[in-house]
C-alpha cells in the first residue's frame, strides 16, 4: 500500500439546533452527545465529491494502492431512515473511509467532550464482497471503527484507538469503539480494506452514536437490505455567504486560525488584546493581552499549539502556549522596526517577522526565542505566508511608488537567505499573501486593485486578476479545501470571492468597514474570518464549492 491520502475536507454550516432542555438520563445523555457528531444518521445533505458524493461534514479519505474507490448515498441499503453512506469499487482492491471532528458544543445544551472521559462510539456497518449475487463470503471485505483521543485528523496517525477488523459479509454489525478523550474533540474514523477485490465490492455505514462511556449501547436484530437500484440525488450546495458577524476588541486587524479546532485569534491594536473565538454551531469568545502595545498580527504553530503576536509600538514578538493558556515569552526587535505581517516555518522551527519602516525581516528561532538573523528587504515589507511543502517563505513589499511599485521577496528557509524578488510593475503596492500549498499558487493583493497569481514551482507570475470594478486589494486568503481566494476590497466593504478551478470572481460578500484588515481561512471547516477594524468585529463567512478530490501526501502539517 503505497503512502498517499485521499483528503477533501466538508463544509462545516452554523446552523441553530435546538435541544429538550430536560434532566438527562444515561439514554438522553448518549443523544445529546451525538449531537456533537453532525448527519450520524446520514439522512442530511450530500456533496459532490470527483464522480459520487460525500455525506455533508464528513471528511473521505482514501488510503488505496490504484484507483480510487466512489463515494455514493444509498437510498436502499441502509440500516435505517432513508440513506446511508456507500463506498465500493468495481475489480479493483480499495482502501478508504470517512472521518468527522465532534462539534465543540451541541448548542443549548451545552454538553461537550471532557479530557479524562471515556466515550463510545457505535456505528452501523453493512458489506458485499463480489456483488449482490455472489454467495456470502466472510472476512474478505473488512471494516473497523477508530477514534484520535484529541481530535487528530491523520487516518494514519499512530494515536488513534483501533478496534479490531471486522468480516461479516452481506448483514448490518454494529462496530463499537472507546477512548479516554485527551482534549475536548475527538475524531471518529470509519474505514474498510478490500486487498482483493471480488467484483463490485461495496460497504455502507450508517447511525453513528457518541456516548459516555456507561450508556447502554443501542442494540437492534441485523436485517437483510434490498439490492440497491436507483442513483441518489443530491441536495443542493450552499452558496459562498456571510453567516454572521462578532464584536471583537478595538481595531481588530491580523488573524490567524488553529485549523483542527476551528479556533481564531484576532489581534486587537487598539486596545492590546487577543480575542480568540471558538466556534461551530455556537462561538466562545475570550480574550487576553497581547502582551505588548498595537498586535498588528498573529501567527499560530499548531504543531507546538503556540501563537506568535507582533506588536507594533513596543517592536516585539510575544509568545503564548494557547493549550496552556499562558505567555511564554516576549521577544525584542529593537527600536524602530514596527513589525507588522508574520509567519511561522514549521519545518524549521522558526518565526518571520516584518519589520515595515527598518525595510527587514527578523528570523526568530523558536526552540531559544531569539533573533538569530535579520534580512534586509525591499522597501515596506508587509504581510508574510509560508510554505512548509517548499520551504519557501513569501514577503510582500509595498515600495515607493512610483519610483518603486513593489514586489515579493522568495526566503529559501532551508538557507535562509534571499532566493529571488519577484516585481510587480502590472499590479502596484503589493500587500496581503497568502499560499495554497496544495497546487503551490500563491496569491497577492494589491492597493492597484490587482490580484497576483504566482508559480511556487518557478516564483513567476502566471496571470494578474483586476478586481471586480478594479477595488484596490488589502489583504487576502485562499481556502486550500475549494480552491477559492478571498480578497478583502481596500475602498469598499466587500470581500471578492475568486474561484481559481474556473478562473474567474464567483461572489461580492458584505462586511464591516477599515483598511489593513485580517483574514484567516480553515479548510477543515470551511469558516472564513475577516476583521472589521473600523466596526470592532469580525465577519464570519461559509465557503463551499462544487469540487474536485485531490492528494495530500503524509505527513499532514496539522496533527
Amino acid at each position: 500500500m503505497t503512502d498517499k491520502l485521499r483528503y477533501l475536507t466538508v463544509l462545516i454550516v452554523a446552523v441553530s439546533l435546538a435541544f429538550l432542555c430536560v434532566r438527562p438520563g444515561r439514554a438522553q445523555q448518549g443523544k445529546a452527545l451525538s449531537a456533537l457528531i453532525l448527519n450520524g444518521d446520514f439522512e442530511g445533505d450530500f456533496y459532490p465529491y470527483g464522480a459520487g458524493y460525500v455525506a455533508q461534514y464528513w471528511i473521505p479519505y482514501d488510503l488505496s494502492p490504484g484507483s480510487p474507490p466512489q463515494y455514493l448515498r444509498s437510498t436502499l441499503h441502509k440500516y435505517e431512515g432513508q440513506a446511508s453512506q456507500m463506498i465500493w469499487a468495481d475489480t479493483v482492491p480499495w482502501y478508504a473511509g470517512i472521518m468527522q471532528t465532534t462539534v465543540l458544543t451541541s448548542g443549548q445544551s451545552a454538553v461537550r467532550i471532557q479530557a479524562g472521559k471515556r466515550y463510545v462510539v457505535h456505528v452501523w456497518v453493512y458489506s458485499i464482497y463480489g456483488g449482490a449475487t455472489a454467495p456470502v463470503q466472510h472476512d474478505k471485505l473488512n471494516k473497523r471503527v477508530g477514534i484520535h483521543p484529541s481530535g487528530g485528523v491523520n487516518p494514519k496517525s499512530a494515536d488513534i484507538v483501533w478496534t479490531p477488523w471486522h468480516g461479516q459479509d452481506k448483514t448490518w454489525i454494529q462496530i463499537n469503539a472507546a477512548v479516554e478523550a485527551k482534549s475536548d474533540r475527538l475524531t471518529i474514523f470509519i474505514e474498510a480494506s478490500d486487498p482483493k477485490s471480488g467484483g463490485q465490492d461495496q460497504f455502507y455505514i450508517d447511525n453513528v452514536l457518541l456516548e459516555e462511556e456507561g450508556a447502554p449501547t443501542p442494540t437492534a436484530t441485523p436485517t437483510s437490505t434490498p439490492i440497491p437500484t436507483a442513483t441518489p440525488t443530491p441536495t443542493a450546495t450552499p452558496a459562498v455567504a456571510v453567516l454572521r458577524t462578532i464584536s471583537v476588541g478595538r481595531q481588530p486587524q491580523g488573524i490567524a486560525v488553529q485549523p483542527n479546532t476551528d479556533r481564531f485569534f484576532v489581534a486587537n491594536s487598539g486596545d492590546n488584546t487577543i480575542s480568540s473565538l471558538e466556534g461551530f454551531l455556537d462561538w466562545r469568545y475570550t480574550c487576553f493581552n497581547s502582551g505588548g502595545e498595537h498586535p498588528s498580527n498573529v501567527a499560530i504553530d499548531p504543531e507546538q499549539c503556540r501563537i506568535y503576536v507582533a506588536n507594533a509600538a513596543t517592536n516585539s514578538v510575544t509568545v503564548f502556549n494557547i493549550c496552556m493558556n499562558r505567555l511564554i515569552a516576549s521577544v525584542p526587535l529593537g527600536d524602530g522596526q514596527s513589525p507588522s505581517g508574520i509567519g511561522v516555518m514549521t519545518t524549521t522551527n522558526t518565526i518571520y517577522v516584518a519589520n515595515t519602516m527598518a525595510n527587514s525581516v527578523a528570523l526568530i528561532d523558536g526552540d531559544t526565542l531569539t533573533v538569530t538573523k535579520t534580512i534586509a528587504l525591499g522597501p515596506l515589507p508587509g504581510q508574510i505566508a509560508t510554505n512548509p511543502c517548499t520551504n519557501k517563505v513569501y514577503v510582500t513589499n509595498r515600495g515607493y511608488p512610483p519610483s518603486d511599485v513593489g514586489g515579493v521577496t522568495v526566503i529559501d528557509a532551508s538557507t535562509q537567505s534571499v532566493r529571488k524578488t519577484i516585481a510587480l510593475s502590472e499590479a502596484p503596492e503589493p500587500y496581503g499573501v497568502t499560499v495554497n500549498p496544495i497546487t503551490n499558487r500563491i496569491y497577492v493583493a494589491s492597493a492597484s486593485g490587482m490580484l497576483v497569481i504566482i508559480d511556487g514551482a518557478t516564483d513567476e507570475v502566471i496571470r494578474v486578476v483586476p478586481s471586480p470594478g478594479h477595488s484596490g486589494l488589502d489583504n487576502v486568503a485562499v481556502n486550500p479545501a475549494s480552491n477559492h481566494v478571498f480578497a478583502l476590497s481596500a475602498t469598499g466593504n466587500v470581500v471578492f470571492v475568486y474561484d481559481e478551478d474556473i478562473g474567474g470572481w464567483l461572489y461580492t460578500l458584505p462586511v464591516g468597514s477599515g483598511r489593513y484588515r485580517g483574514i484567516a481561512a480553515n479548510p477543515f471547516t470551511y469558516h472564513i474570518v475577516v476583521s472589521n477594524p473600523s466596526d470592532n468585529t469580525v465577519s464570519v463567512i461559509r465557503d463551499f464549492g462544487f469540487y474536485q478530490p485531490f492528494k495530500l501526501r503524509l505527513p499532514l502539517v496539522i496533527k
